[in-house]
């Protein structure tokens, strides 16, 4: 028979799956002629009691439809067969037929009774139970096993009462059998010990299960290390049930591998469930496949709300940077992960070398102000060495520290560091008193856990401090662009008149004039910083609008020449265009502003250059504007980190006395979708002076500006 059922349960690319397998067992089990058949009436296994009533091996028929071994009258759609058939495959009922089968040694009525296959063993096919010829006696047992296969071992989801589940599934078991008594005893969820009894009363039942065998070894043991105990004891003797019973058959069962526990069915007086230990066993595995799955699935809900613990701390590093926010999604996440009553999360003040607390949630009336030292009780020894410890009993552990008015009960801690780029942060620890301890899993979970909260904590340091910073920054850009600038105004104001000052000497003359230059540079830095200010924190809040180029250039040149110290340079304009109209707002002259300015500074007073035409580059119309000295010019070295003063702090050419102007160039024109370089006024001698090239797109009037 084995060699039959392992030819039918491979197919061209190897072999099936498990639930099919799981019928062929059910094949044997139950010993009286039985086949099976798919959705298309297809045969799929026959057993060898089958093979002798068709007459014909299992090899041959495989794959055959179930009406081609009937005659051709009995195998008609429209007979009982075929109806019997549809209707089991349609309604998943039971359903019986009477049919001519065609065998070698000529037609043979047969009784037949089509049933569905226990659901999840596999869906869609029903099996097929053949009753012996005419004057031959039935198979009592078979029809019985068959009958307590029908409705199958139910499905045990996450959630269900087991003890409920399995006292149903074992009364069905005694009742539909004829057996007397069924009693089953194995570790439940969270470790809980259950036992479910039919036709026993408890006390019964454990007696029952702790009889010894022949080694004194009891009976739940003993049925451990084997597939079944079989016992009559009027034939063997072996073992002595108590309370009347004769007849027994033990199994292991239980819900994880290493979790011992035995299923036992039992009969009183003359009767026997020896007849029924094969279908039992089936049955038997049916059950422990079920508890495993209510196991695995109580460990995927498990898992994934430790899952969706994660996802919502990442959630919380990305979207609050406020500590006190984001400590308590810490300690909430926490706890609800490993069901904890109390966690605590502490700062590590290495210098002081003290632990304090930065939140908590608690039962107890804690004092938030205490403080550990580094290696006192287990948050202090975490803190000191950066591993993290599970105590399963905390209360037991010397190493743990007893805080005043927690009570003085059995407890349990997982303590972990909170460590962010290998420098310990603080520590969080979480404990729960009476139940369940925590586990490795749990410890394994909170450790992986403590890397995204340490990870928030030092988000949220950061953003303090940024935030401390930049009201620093404020405050000193306060200071400097509005009580510094208003002591520059009088000065520069006294500067201007003393150098009007007929009276004064050529020596004279010249120090007013340097101090008045740098009065002046006072007053520009100033104005630079406020207009980078405006630049960096209002970039998206701008509204350009289209604005003539030329007048713009002509009031700057204007406000040049109202400074004193310029008011001598010669200046001249050219421009091939008489309008030049770009996308841009107030801060253009500004911008052209800044470049007189230098050209004027460093122009060692001579006469200055300011060219406007018409450029096509790449296919785009653009605007150039170029401001020319005469001055020493700036050095190719140089000419690359002009522009960047700003953006990498480069005070290399401090001395220069360019400041922050052309930084503030560069980004007017950056927001203006214009370009700024410098380059020599005569190529290749950058002694004969600069000019500084500024690129802006023309505005035609068909390009809306954008707000």
């Amino acid at each position: 028979m084995s060699d039959h059922l392992d030819d039918m349960t491979r197919g061209s690319d190897g072999p099936v799956d498990a639930a099919s397998i799981s019928v062929y067992h059910l094949a044997r089990a139950i010993g009286a002629p039985l086949m099976g058949i798919d959705i298309s009436s297809c045969i799929t296994f026959i057993n060898s009691a089958a093979e002798k009533v068709i007459g014909r091996p299992a090899a041959e028929v495989a794959g055959l439809e179930i009406f081609s071994l009937f005659t051709e009258e009995s195998g008609r759609p429209d007979r009982a067969l075929a109806k019997a058939v549809q209707s089991c495959l349609s309604d998943e009922d039971v359903r019986s037929a009477t049919a001519v089968m065609s065998t070698p040694s000529g037609p043979s009525p047969i009784r037949l009774t089509v049933v569905p296959i226990v659901q999840g063993m596999l869906g869609g096919t029903v099996a097929v139970l053949i009753g012996r010829p005419r004057g031959e006696v039935d198979d009592v047992s078979a029809e019985r096993s068959m009958d307590l296969l029908v409705a199958g071992t139910p499905e045990m989801a996450e959630g269900d009462d087991l003890h409920i589940l399995l006292s149903e599934e074992l009364g069905r078991v005694v009742e539909t059998l004829g057996i007397d008594l069924a009693a089953a005893r194995f570790i439940g969820p969270g470790g809980r010990p259950l036992l479910v009894c039919r036709g026993i009363d408890a006390r019964e039942a454990r007696e029952l299960l702790s009889i010894g065998g022949p080694d004194g070894v009891p009976l739940f043991d003993a049925v451990a290390g084997c597939d079944c105990i079989v016992s009559d004891q009027e034939s063997d003797g072996v073992f002595q049930p108590p309370c009347g019973i004769t007849s027994f058959a033990a199994y292991p069962i239980h819900m994880k591998l290493g979790d011992g526990g035995c299923a036992v069915f039992g009969a009183r007086g003359a009767a026997s469930v020896r007849q029924y230990s094969r279908i039992l066993q089936v049955l038997c595995n049916q059950i422990n496949i079920g508890l495993r799955n209510h196991a695995l699935n109580a460990e995927l809900k498990k898992r994934n709300t430790q899952l969706r613990g994660l996802y919502e701390t990442s959630k919380a590093v990305s979207t609050s940077l406020d500590l006190n926010d984001v400590l308590q999604t810490i300690v909430g996440i926490a706890m609800s992960l490993v069901d904890a009553e109390n966690c605590f999360v502490f700062e590590l003040d290495r210098d002081k070398g003290k632990l304090r607390i930065l939140s908590m949630m608690t039962q107890w009336p804690i004092d938030p102000t205490i403080e550990l030292d580094l290696d006192e009780g287990l948050v202090g020894i975490v803190a000191s060495n950066g591993t993290g410890i599970l105590a399963p009993r905390a209360d037991l552990d010397p190493r743990a520290k007893h805080l005043e008015d927690t009570p003085d009960t059995p407890s349990s801690m997982i303590v972990v560091p909170l460590m962010f780029n290998d420098r310990t942060l603080g520590v969080m620890s979480l404990e729960k008193t009476p139940g369940v301890p925590f586990d490795e899993a749990q410890y394994e979970l909170i450790e992986l856990f403590s890397v995204q909260a340490a990870m928030a904590i030092n988000n949220a340091y950061m953003f303090g401090d940024l935030q401390r910073t930049a009201s620093s920054l404020q405050m000193f850009n306060v200071l400097l662009t509005h009580d510094v600038a208003n002591f520059n105004v009088p000065i520069h104001g006294f500067l201007e008149m003393l150098l009007r000052d007929p009276t004064l000497d050529a020596r004279q003359h010249r120090y007013v004039h340097s101090a008045l230059v740098q009065s002046g540079n006072i007053s520009e830095l100033i104005s630079d910083v406020r207009q980078l200010f405006a630049l960096r924190s209002q970039r998206n809040g701008w509204s350009l609008e289209p604005v003539d180029m030329i007048p713009v250039i002509h009031e700057a040149m204007r406000d040049i020449f109202v400074n004193a110290a310029y008011e001598d340079v010669e200046t001249t304009f050219e421009s091939t265009v008489d309008r030049a109209d770009v996308l841009a707002n107030a801060l253009l002259k500004g911008l052209f502003y800044n470049l007189l300015s230098n050209a004027c500074k460093y122009g060692l007073g001579k006469p200055v250059n300011i060219k406007v035409g018409s450029l096509e580059q790449n296919g785009r119309m653009w605007w150039r504007a170029a401001i020319e000295d005469h001055g020493k010019g700036i050095p190719d070295d140089m000419k690359a980190r002009l522009f960047k003063r700003f953006d990498r702090l480069d005070t290399s050419h401090a001395a220069e006395g360019h400041g922050l102007g052309l930084s503030v160039v560069k980004e007017l024109v950056r927001h203006y979708g214009g370009l700024v370089w410098v380059e020599d006024r005569v190529p290749g001698d950058h002694g004969q002076g600069a000019r500084v090239v500024v690129l802006m797109p023309q505005h035609t009037g068909s390009e809306w500006p954008e707000g």
